[in-house]
């Protein structure tokens, strides 16, 4: 079930792309938290948020 609408989706796959880029910025061990754009990444692209189940939100107009 869709839970993740357009704005939010384009949020998510910027934000996602900006964090997995922090990877070649940062140095040491600050470098891991750049992984932080995966799951952004991954929940745009399946539009399924397990956190907005969990609470019952939903930003998608179009049931499915």
């Amino acid at each position: 079930m869709k839970n993740v609408g357009t704005f939010d989706q384009i949020f998510r796959v910027v934000a996602g792309l900006a964090f997995l880029s922090l990877f070649f910025f940062l140095e040491g061990g600050l470098q891991y938290l750049s992984f932080i754009g995966v799951p952004l990444l991954y929940t745009a692209l399946t539009q399924q948020c397990f956190l907005y189940r969990l609470f019952g939100m939903n930003s998608c107009k179009v049931k499915s």
